[in-house]
């Protein structure tokens, strides 16, 4: 029983991706760095921008017209893509292997081989994504302090913990959707682009609710439009009812991926 509560499984893929992610840290800290000590040199143009009506050619860009302020452009150039979308993308792209990559490697009977069930297997694969998403979160985090000191501009540091707070669940979210279809898949890489597809298409589907009234309800099927930074960041606004969606989705895809896989049939040598 001792053996079970040891994640050494867990500790094996923290072990896995150290070097991955201590990459994505680095970039997504160089990333913050050069898109926030970017707003000085575009800070006039961006108002005459704003002043002419341009902005509202961006209306699929939430905040699109907050463009010209710090947080605006800090929101839209970084959170907005970077992190909500190309982040979300590289942690969905590993979770989404971490099991098939097993099985397609026949190293999924060495994993079996422990005295842990299947369960188990799914659970500490998704711990022992975690603190890739807290070194990679508050990496960043560090960054955008840094640089906003060095331009000189102004940054409620509160806000800016919040806002990666809440990212935790919501990258958590995204792990524990591709761990869902690392579980149903045999081949790492169509399960990688499987959950780019389905990260990208709930993107499309976003960007496509802001665009008009009737196209509102396709927000609701994406996890984007339950975590907005610019709120966050700006007010300190934080979206209880998308904190508990996060945990919803997170509960319920790591309950199908261990009863599915507890389960399913595997060939093993």
């Amino acid at each position: 029983m001792n053996d079970v509560f040891r994640f050494k499984i867990a500790i094996q893929t923290m072990k896995d991706y150290w070097k991955i992610t201590i990459i994505v840290s680095l970039l997504f800290m160089v990333m913050a760095a050069m898109y926030a000590g970017m707003f000085p040199q575009f800070e006039e143009s961006l108002l005459e921008m704003m002043e002419s009506g341009f902005g509202d050619s961006f209306n699929y860009f939430p905040h699109a017209d907050q463009m010209a302020t710090y947080i605006g452009f800090l929101t839209i150039e970084l959170y907005a893509i970077f992190w909500l979308l190309i982040l979300a993308i590289i942690l969905g792209f590993i979770s989404a292997s971490s099991i098939t990559k097993e099985i397609e490697g026949k190293t999924i009977d060495l994993l079996m081989s422990n005295p842990v069930s299947r369960k188990q297997i799914v659970f500490e694969k998704f711990i022992g994504l975690i603190p890739m998403v807290l070194i990679v979160n508050f990496a960043t985090m560090i960054a955008v302090i840094g640089i906003t000191a060095a331009i000189n501009e102004s940054l409620n540091l509160g806000y800016l913990l919040l806002v990666h707070l809440v990212s935790i669940p919501y990258f958590l979210a995204v792990i524990s959707i591709g761990i869902l279809i690392s579980t149903f898949l045999d081949e790492k890489m169509k399960a990688s682009i499987t959950m780019i597809a389905v990260l990208v298409g709930m993107y499309i589907l976003y960007s496509m609710s802001l665009m008009s009234a009737g196209n509102e309800f396709l927000g609701y099927i994406s996890i984007n439009k339950y975590f907005d930074p610019f709120d966050v960041l700006k007010f300190g606004d934080i979206d209880i009812g998308g904190v508990f969606v996060f945990i919803i989705i997170i509960t319920v895809c790591l309950i199908i991926s261990m009863i599915y896989f507890e389960h399913r049939d595997i060939e093993v040598t």
